[in-house]
């Protein structure tokens, strides 16, 4: 084998360019925290990599989404809460338009103190979001979910669609609620209507006793879709002609009996929270008690109709009183309808906080799973490049003492 001077310095210069290419390899690891660059210096790593960045991203857009959601929630939170405040105090004024000591100026300033309240109530439903939606009208999110019509009577425009959010790769959260649900399909109180042996007056007096043998009583199925009574639904009150009375349900079973009242200068029936005047307290046969289809309708309208009642001088205390109390109970079960959305919307909030820490929880992870397969260890990687600068170092020494001898120092 043959060896020259030449060789000598091609070797060395080789060492030299092989430690110099660590030391950038070193170098690049260590400033990018990176174990690799492409998929071709570790093609398993770097698919790896890639996937693991593809479940980072999501759990990103997921904990976005879920913000958006908690935010939507909150708004018509807070407009549902407002809105039972406000009914609160229309419950309020419609307690004192009874308070027997108020006279005509006293009831106009109740109840136009109640028409400022249903604006304000008005203005509530038709709550716009920071993007200019309207809350409350479901997929038709352009238009106002109540507007007034020429016939001064409010008309709803939501749909019955609701939005949601994915907030995890499983759990779609809904983010809002239709104006249709919550408003137009509030239930308001019952009602019946009498007629029979000299009946005068027909009116409910407590509505809590009255639900009670109305639920007992009533058949949705004794009722077609038009709101005709077909069959039931109906209560007769048998008066026996010497001042007594027997009540029987719809089924014919006796409920309650008793005598008439005429202790007042009213001849009255007092039975299962309903009232029935009579003129003459000896009357003989049946009064028939009809139990009316249950109705929906908005707060809007129904206290529309209220402020009319109030002001409407024809109209005699008793039934404004009437009216009033109904009114009163119609509220009540407003409130009750509001308050149970406005627990729905907690138990979503409390569903996305829950999926939301899932979700921080697992995208961390991810990202230590990625770290694991894609980042060096600092302390590695710092030891690694002075190990290659120092055997750069080593080879350029040893350059340089070959570089002043050759073969003839040999000869």
């Amino acid at each position: 084998m043959r060896i020259s001077t030449t060789m000598q310095y091609t070797n060395s210069l080789g060492y030299i360019k092989n430690s110099n290419s660590k030391v950038d390899e070193q170098a690049t690891k260590y400033n990018s925290g990176l174990k690799f660059q492409s998929a071709g210096e570790d093609p398993s790593g770097m698919a790896s990599k890639v996937k693991y960045e593809g479940a980072i991203a999501a759990y990103k857009q997921y904990i976005e989404a879920g913000g958006i959601a908690n935010n939507s929630l909150s708004e018509e939170e807070t407009a549902l809460s407002s809105m039972w405040d406000t009914l609160s105090s229309v419950h309020t004024r419609l307690q004192q338009c009874v308070n027997g000591s108020n006279d005509s100026s006293s009831l106009k300033a109740l109840s136009a103190e109640i028409a400022q309240l249903r604006d304000h109530l008005f203005d509530l439903m038709n709550t716009q979001n920071t993007e200019g939606e309207y809350i409350f009208t479901g997929a038709r999110s352009d238009i106002e979910t109540y507007t007034l019509t020429s016939t001064g009577q409010y008309k709803c425009q939501a749909d019955g669609s609701t939005r949601g959010v994915v907030v995890a790769p499983n759990v779609n959260v809904q983010v809002s609620d239709s104006g249709l649900d919550i408003f137009e399909n509030c239930k308001t109180a019952y009602t019946m209507k009498a007629t029979g042996a000299d009946l005068t007056r027909a009116e409910i007096k407590t509505y809590g006793t009255f639900n009670k043998i109305f639920e007992e009583n009533y058949d949705p199925a004794g009722y077609d879709e038009d709101g005709t009574l077909i069959s039931g639904n109906t209560l007769r009150l048998n008066l026996d002609g010497d001042g007594n009375f027997v009540l029987y349900g719809a089924n014919g079973n006796e409920i309650d009996k008793g005598v008439v009242d005429t202790s007042s200068s009213i001849n009255k029936i007092s039975v299962r929270g309903m009232e029935f005047t009579l003129a003459d307290p000896k009357a003989n046969g049946d009064i028939t008690i009809q139990l009316e289809k249950p109705k929906t309708d908005n707060m809007l309208n129904i206290l529309t109709d209220i402020v009319a009642t109030i002001d409407d001088e024809s109209v005699s205390n008793v039934d404004k009183i009437a009216k009033i109390t109904k009114c009163q109970v119609d509220v009540e079960i407003a409130l009750s309808h509001y308050d149970s959305y406005r627990g729905q919307i907690g138990a979503r909030q409390n569903a996305i906080s829950n999926v939301l820490n899932a979700n921080e929880s697992l995208s961390a992870i991810k990202v230590e799973s990625k770290a694991n397969v894609s980042e060096v260890d600092a302390f590695e990687a710092a030891s690694e490049l002075i190990r290659a600068q120092n055997q750069l170092t080593v080879s350029r020494q040893i350059y340089s003492m070959l570089n002043k001898q050759s073969l003839f120092d040999f000869i």
